[in-house]
């Protein structure tokens, strides 16, 4: 009997193990995110007599919806924007510091729920002086603007200050290099800086954004930023288009028709003299309230949005070419992306989907990946990395590469 109930009861614990097991995975797959994009870049450093200005877009991420977003300082609102059940929202603001916060952070916090009552936050900072400091920091004419990945960018600026200075740092994507952190300085008013850096794998066709930070020890403050393009030093045989902004189709700037072979983006007024050159069509569905990327062929595309009464002879029904493209939507994380290293792993990417093909890529978020394959026969995989805000005058920014 006593072994009968010892049966019993450890079955009864391997299946609450296992059900605990289902709930914690069940919490991971619903964690909320955002993606907090700057329309206006926000200043590093001010003075009583500026303004900060906030001009912000907030994305869900994994198709949540948004309830609300609020801007707050020190725990009080400044303002909240409703939702209602968006993917995004805008958020604007302008906060005039006063005199008593000179020396401070603001740490301002953005606060983002969704439909569901889930929070997060995010901090955004900006440091206040008294007046402009007198802080100059100089680059060489010898600092490169690009490398290949087996070299080092290595050169010294020259940092001068009416103060002491306090610390000199350097940045990369808001993050500090502590190695190349100095807070002990022979002159304390004027220092030959010395920056170095050894691009990593996941840098390869990346435009790197720096900034080298000095405060003097009256708390003045001055951010230098630069740029370092890092190329390939071997040859590969899949062509790489960074930063792509394809259009909505009532974009006034960029256009909506994008070329895989030479990474061109065309507007929609002369499309049909370029039809044999696209691949593929972005535009943005008030019904979903999303960005979509398609193949020209797709028939909803030519029925409901690049019309004949809208555009013309540039309607995609009057295209003499409409090229076919296959898409999949797949599941790739950025550091994936950017360690694709030949056709073949584009290829692969697309063969070893298990999702149909289609000619739709549906909505797209940020973070989302599709890979397709061409009229041409030529594979290729697109990351979207950010969008505008949701409308049919609206953009996407997009990573892409493709076999050559």
């Amino acid at each position: 009997m006593r072994n009968k109930i010892s049966k019993i009861l450890i079955a009864f614990l391997a299946i609450v193990a296992v059900a605990c097991k289902k709930d914690k995975a069940n919490q991971q797959e619903i964690v909320f995110s955002v993606k907090v994009t700057q329309k206006t870049a926000l200043p590093a450093v001010v003075t009583p007599a500026d303004e900060i200005k906030f001009d912000l877009n907030v994305t869900a991420n994994g198709g949540a919806k948004l309830n609300s977003v609020e801007l707050s300082l020190d725990g009080t609102g400044l303002t909240t924007v409703s939702a209602n059940g968006a993917a995004q929202v805008d958020l604007q603001h302008t906060y005039k510091p006063t005199t008593t916060e000179v020396g401070r952070s603001l740490i301002f916090r953005l606060k983002a729920t969704n439909s569901e009552g889930k929070t997060v936050e995010r901090d955004l900072m900006v440091y206040v002086q008294s007046a402009p400091a007198n802080i100059s920091v100089l680059l060489p004419a010898t600092a490169p603007t690009e490398i290949k990945d087996n070299e080092v960018a290595d050169f010294n600026l020259v940092v001068k200050s009416e103060n002491d200075i306090r610390y000199i740092k350097t940045f990369l994507n808001q993050t500090e290099i502590t190695a190349l952190t100095k807070n002990t300085f022979p002159n304390p008013k004027e220092d030959s800086y010395h920056f170095t850096y050894q691009p990593m794998v996941t840098d390869i066709d990346k435009t790197l954004e720096f900034y080298v930070e000095v405060m003097d020890v009256l708390g003045n403050l001055v951010r230098h930023p630069f740029t370092i393009t890092v190329k390939r030093s071997v040859a590969v045989d899949f062509n790489v288009y960074a930063n792509v902004v394809l259009g909505a189709q009532r974009s006034t700037g960029p256009g909506p028709f994008f070329n895989a072979t030479t990474g061109e983006v065309y507007v929609t007024t002369g499309a049909a003299a370029k039809s044999a050159s696209i691949d593929l069509v972005t535009f943005y569905s008030g019904s979903t309230n999303s960005y979509n990327i398609t193949s020209p062929t797709l028939a909803t595309v030519s029925a409901n949005i690049y019309t004949v009464a809208l555009y013309g002879a540039d309607a995609l029904d009057n295209w003499p070419t409409r090229n076919k493209t296959l898409i999949k939507k797949i599941t790739l994380s950025q550091s994936e992306f950017d360690l694709i290293g030949s056709s073949a792993d584009i290829q692969n990417l697309y063969t070893s989907a298990s999702v149909a093909a289609g000619e739709t890529s549906a909505g797209m978020a940020n973070g989302n990946v599709i890979v397709f394959l061409t009229a041409g026969n030529k594979y290729g995989v697109l990351l979207l990395k950010a969008r505008s805000a949701n409308a049919n005058t609206g953009n996407v920014t997009v990573d892409v590469k493709v076999q050559k």
